[in-house]
């Protein structure tokens, strides 16, 4: 179990993470790694996942824009293939057990001991599908000290969160003990989006939340050298994500007046809108001390359900609509691991060993009424397509780590090598049935498929130490990206995803533990990048050529006078396409720029997608201490600059450069127990486009218009909290 983080009077904490799948301080770890204590997530406003994205450098996060299912972008590496048979390659992992869909991301963070995200290629240690990075969330264990606490949230758009946790020392006897914990969330609020149509099956609940959370941690701790955690949690998130189809785009291709409204929170629709995602989760980690080393046993399980409906055409008249999209997973994992434990000795290491497994079920059904088609050249079509998807994989690894400081050499040198083996295998069937039923027409297809890949990864690197106040590092190392298939799609066979990285940075703690300054620059070079292509009549995963990805990224933290602290960081990007040759979706014809005849285009030199040039974070917060209690306001500026959520880099497709700027200010009591935080998001009130999904171009009649999804508005609000 990781230690606390360590603070003494202003000085900046040390914070102690196992990133490397061994206990160390974060300054230590010579990889680039952002690591946020639970503390450091309150005092910045991070209320979920989705609020990493202002405070973590090269990471971006993209609400589902036809569903519950999520993008995640880190260092440009991303992917919107949220089907059943996709996969991140982002890693996202809770508790060390590694979770595939990205529906099981956690909108409420909440009694979090920390978050690290570790980006670039993690091809040895975590390995699978982790070619843009691993975001890990490590919740708070249970402890042997009887406490609690409760708060309650409230704010503009009705909103209302209720949390609390409990913790217990349940049995001891000599040096057995069992401890528990308990967590409940309670979170809702009324929808950020606005229907004006109020007609039969409009809907009214865009953007609302309807989100609670139950969890609860058994440790058995058998003596001092035997530890059992069992973990158990269930989440239910509902209402959709909001989104605006942009119908203006194809101009004369509606029947009858439907004005655009202009406000990205207003909409008229008229079909049915809904959302329901349930997320079971288990976990069981036991640790053993060999003396030589400590064993690790980490064994994980989760299931999830999940159904969405939309209105396709984003009007009030019924022109398409998506009733229903249905997802049901299964997955079970076995990690075990053996790490040495620290000595003298200047070879340290780790070996494992990782079991996955996964059965996914997907079921989905498009209409097109053929409604605003003046030609008449077709009449109502549908889409329906779906299947299994059963997925294994696993994997031998192991890193050395060689200290030549504990040689008779005496160098404050680390020489780092790590591999990794993974053999991925996707079985299954799906089907596509196309049909015109007014014209008794019908194009079903079914196949069955049975894929495997390998792939070795790892790294290579070395770390200099000259003072406990600096450390300079570079890796080499590659990552991989499981090749799978595209649901109901023919064909739908994709290839690997394959990453070369290379790295250089820097650690350093000054000034006494008051200044921490990182920073790291890098290349990635991309092979067969995995771009997902939406358009619902022919939806397909391209393997890009090649790509490029240069970065700088850089992070401060200063405390430079007792009450203050200040944060800060910087990214500058550098991420294109060097060979895709491919055919613009968004056309059922031609695309301007394009051969006419093959319909090919060339994006070569086009941004990677949800990848801004640059951002900057910059928060600071000043406490003051008086008779009745601690007062401490806060403020946080996150700029982004302008990206792209589509290849073809078109206008329609770009967010500009924007500013987000959050507040607070929160009062503790004098003895700790009471607090009281006054919040504002987005206080510019900024409409900020969150992700980009092209709808059908037969709703356009030969052009695919955007649907895009938006950050939250401005929010405020108080919440309260006792500690008992």
């Amino acid at each position: 179990m990781a230690a606390a983080p360590k603070q003494e009077g202003n000085t900046i904490e040390q914070l102690i993470v196992t990133a490397q799948k061994r206990e160390e301080s974060a300054q230590d770890v010579p990889i680039a790694l952002t690591a946020l204590s639970g503390d450091s997530l309150q005092r910045q406003g991070v209320i979920g996942f989705q609020d990493l994205t202002t405070r973590v450098p090269s990471l971006r996060f993209g609400a589902g824009v036809t569903g519950g299912e999520n993008v995640v972008t880190l260092r440009g590496i991303g992917s919107q293939n949220t089907t059943a048979g996709g996969d991140s390659p982002v890693a996202y992992n809770l508790d060390g057990v590694y979770l595939a869909r990205t529906t099981s991301l956690d909108p409420e963070f909440f009694d979090i001991d920390r978050v690290e995200v570790l980006r670039g290629p993690q091809g040895t240690l975590y390995g699978r599908n982790s070619v843009g990075g691993s975001v890990n969330v490590i919740t708070k264990h249970p402890t042997d000290v009887l406490g609690g606490h409760l708060d309650a949230l409230f704010g503009n758009y009705a909103a209302q969160t209720y949390r609390g946790w409990v913790n217990a020392p349940l049995y001891q006897s000599g040096d057995t003990k069992v401890l528990a914990r308990l967590d409940v969330v309670r979170a809702q609020h009324d929808p950020y989006q606005k229907n004006l149509f109020n007609g039969p099956g409009a809907p009214h609940n865009g953007d609302a939340q309807d989100f609670w959370l139950v969890r609860g941690e058994l440790d058995f701790r058998f003596n001092d050298k035997a530890d059992l955690l069992l973990i158990g949690s269930n989440t239910w998130n509902g209402d959709p994500a909001a989104t605006k189809t942009q119908w203006w785009e194809a101009p004369g291709r509606f029947v009858g007046a439907q004005p655009f409204l202009t406000d990205p929170r207003e909409i008229r629709k008229n079909s049915p809108e809904n959302y329901g995602n349930n997320v079971y989760y288990a976990s069981a980690t036991f640790t053993y001390d060999l003396g030589f080393a400590d064993f690790t046993s980490v064994t994980g399980f989760s299931a999830a359900k999940w159904k969405a409906a939309s209105d396709a055409d984003g009007s009030e008249l019924t022109i398409a609509l998506n009733p229903f999209w249905t997802m049901r997973q299964f997955q079970d994992s076995e990690e075990l691991r053996l790490t040495s434990t620290p000595s003298q000795n200047p070879l340290s290491w780790i070996v494992g060993g990782f079991f996955f497994r996964e059965k996914t079920h997907q079921d989905f059904l498009f209409i097109d009424t053929g409604l605003n088609d003046p030609a008449a050249l077709f009449d109502t079509f549908v889409f329906r397509n779906g299947g299994d998807f059963n997925t294994t994989s696993w994997a031998p690894f192991g890193q050395v780590d060689y200290d030549l400081a504990k040689t008779s050499m005496a160098v404050p040198v680390t020489l780092t090598l790590g591999l990794r083996y993974t053999h991925d295998e996707k079985q299954g069937a799906d089907f596509l049935n196309f049909t015109l039923p007014l014209v008794g027409l019908s194009f079903p297809q079914a196949k069955q498929f049975d894929r495997s890949w390998t792939q070795t990864t790892g790294k290579v690197g070395i770390s200099y130490k000259p003072s406990d106040r600096l450390m300079l590092y570079a890796n080499a190392s590659k990552g991989y990206l499981s090749g799978g298939g595209l649901v109901g799609n023919f064909p739908g066979i994709y290839q690997p995803e394959k990453v070369n990285a290379y790295e250089a940075g820097f650690k350093s703690t000054l000034m006494d533990h008051r200044l921490q300054f990182n920073g790291a620059i890098y290349r990635e070079e991309i092979k067969d990048m995995q771009v997902f292509v939406q358009d619902i009549t022919g939806s397909r995963i391209d393997n890009a050529g090649r790509a490029h990805i240069n970065g700088l990224e850089l992070e401060a933290i200063a405390t430079p006078v007792d009450g203050l602290r200040l944060n800060a960081n910087a990214t500058f990007t550098d991420a294109k396409y060097d060979q895709y040759v491919t055919i613009n979706n968004r056309f059922s014809g031609p695309a301007p720029g394009c051969d006419p005849v093959t319909r090919l285009c060339d994006f070569a030199g086009h941004r990677l997608v949800q990848t801004p040039r640059y951002t900057f974070d910059v928060g600071g917060q000043y406490a003051w201490r008086t008779g009745w209690g601690e007062v401490t306001p806060r403020i946080d500026v996150f700029t982004s600059g302008d990206l792209f959520f589509l290849s073809a880099n078109s206008p329609l497709e770009r967010q500009k450069a924007y500013t987000l700027v959050d507040a607070n200010v929160t009062w503790r009591s004098p003895d700790g127990r009471f607090t009281v935080e006054v919040f504002g998001r987005n206080l510019g009130d900024e409409d900020v486009i969150s992700n980009d999904g092209l709808q059908s171009n037969t709703i356009g009649m030969g052009f695919a218009p955007d649907n895009l999804a938006y950050y939250p508005p401005r929010t405020y609000g108080v919440r309260l909290g006792v500690d008992f």
